[in-house]
């Protein structure tokens, strides 16, 4: 499905970024991934290496670039890395974010910074660095991968004992939501302007939490979620970058609504088997 395809996956040393690369790369996706360090670190499992090791065992080609999306030089590399390597990107998953929950208003600028560098200038600028070449070949496909939290809440005026606005107000997913709302926007937009050139351009949110290794590790009991498997956001992100951009751009995707809209199946990471999933 993606033979003869380049996919660069942002923050692929684990959980959806991985997934998503593996899953590419059974299709025959050469595979550029990345994220701020290759080895493994003591605070979660996953690393670049490992997600190397995977693709490279099934048989798949992935070239890992060590990048800080957060810094304007080190993610500039990331392209360049990509086009020097294997001398071409078709495809461009923005996966990586940033995070830090809490209210709003006791923020600390360094952190309203760092997710704004991460979650919204980082995808806006890769996606601005494909899109010539993808111009000059007539066809490409960017993603941006998006959450739920970037619904609005409300509208008010809110309860303070209702559940959700205490989710609000003690885990404060706000400015992780705009960011994610903020980068949303932009993928739409650019999917008008890229129209003419044949280049798909969408957002995909999960249905609730992801069964990543921080989601599992974490076990935020804070809200009553169901967790689905990484395999379903990496068959979704299949659809949107191996589909034509007449057919799925300009996208809010969420995942398993849009796998039953089109009657995909979700599949093991190696696209070998079948996996028996819903929304729970």
């Amino acid at each position: 499905m993606l033979e003869n395809r380049v996919a660069i996956v942002t923050g692929a040393s684990r959980g959806i970024g991985a997934a998503i690369a593996i899953r590419f790369a059974a299709e025959g996706a050469r595979v550029v991934i990345t994220a701020r360090t290759l080895d493994e670190s003591e605070k979660l499992p996953g690393s670049l290496r490992k997600t190397q090791d995977r693709i490279e065992a099934n048989g798949g080609e992935c070239f890992p670039i060590v990048a800080d999306l957060g810094q304007p030089e080190s993610r500039r590399t990331i392209v360049e890395g990509a086009l020097a390597h294997f001398g071409r990107v078709d495809i461009l998953v923005n996966n990586a974010a940033w995070a830090r929950f809490g209210p709003t208003h006791l923020l600390v600028e360094r952190h309203i910074r760092l997710a704004l560098e991460v979650n919204t200038l980082a995808p806006l600028e890769l996606a601005s660095a494909v899109a010539p070449g993808m111009i000059d070949r007539g066809e490409g496909w960017i993603l941006d991968i998006s959450s739920g939290t970037s619904d609005h809440p409300g509208p008010g005026p809110f309860d303070p004992a209702d559940r959700y606005v205490q989710f609000h107000q003690h885990s404060g997913p706000t400015l992780y939501a705009a960011t994610k709302a903020a980068t949303e926007r932009l993928a739409t937009g650019m999917a008008a302007e890229l129209a003419p050139h044949n280049i798909a351009v969408n957002t995909l949110a999960p249905v609730e939490g992801v069964a990543s290794e921080g989601a599992v590790m974490a076990g935020d009991l804070s809200v009553d979620m169901t967790l689905e498997p990484v395999e379903a956001m990496a068959e979704a992100a299949l659809a949107l970058c191996s589909r034509p951009a007449s057919m799925l751009s300009g996208r809010r995707a969420v995942s398993l609504p849009l796998l039953e809209e089109l009657g995909i199946p979700v599949h093991t990471l190696d696209g070998r088997q079948l996996l028996h999933t819903s929304a729970g």
